[in-house]
């Protein structure tokens, strides 16, 4: 159940059940619905960040450390710090990252046209090409 590991976590933490409840939800009148296992999810993800634990681990999913084998440490950092931040912040990051995300991709494209422009209005003799005489090489025979 999950709210013998919360228990246990709460424990180990010099804390009890009724103060956390108190805590996340504002009233430890919640507790008995806790102990019947019905947690709201914002109050599982308070929880989870209070204590720096997995959701999996309390709802007893399969670890997805897979998921998270492929990151960098930095990468992770910056995971666990955005998973830390409220939701208003959350959204604001996702809409920088968009926002920088698109700025870079316009960037990109700009500059592909560029050189497609580049090449149509200058075309080069490709390496193998031979040189064509123009009148003016003629000149002097």
């Amino acid at each position: 159940m999950i709210i013998e590991k919360i228990e246990a976590i709460c424990a180990q933490n010099g804390t009890n059940l009724t103060a956390l409840c108190k805590e996340i939800t504002g009233s430890s009148g919640n507790l008995p619905t806790w102990k019947k296992d019905r947690i709201r999810p914002d109050w599982l993800k308070a929880i989870c960040l209070k204590f720096n634990i997995s959701s999996d681990y309390l709802l007893d999913l399969p670890n997805n450390s897979t998921i998270y084998s492929n990151l960098t440490q930095d990468e992770q950092n910056a995971l666990l710090r955005f998973n830390r931040l409220n939701p208003d912040y959350q959204v604001k990051v996702q809409a920088y990252m968009v926002d920088l995300y698109e700025t870079q991709e316009s960037k990109k494209s700009f500059n592909e046209n560029t050189i497609q422009i580049h090449n149509a209005t200058n075309p080069s003799v490709a390496a193998d090409e031979p040189l064509r005489k123009t009148g003016t090489d003629n000149l002097g025979k």
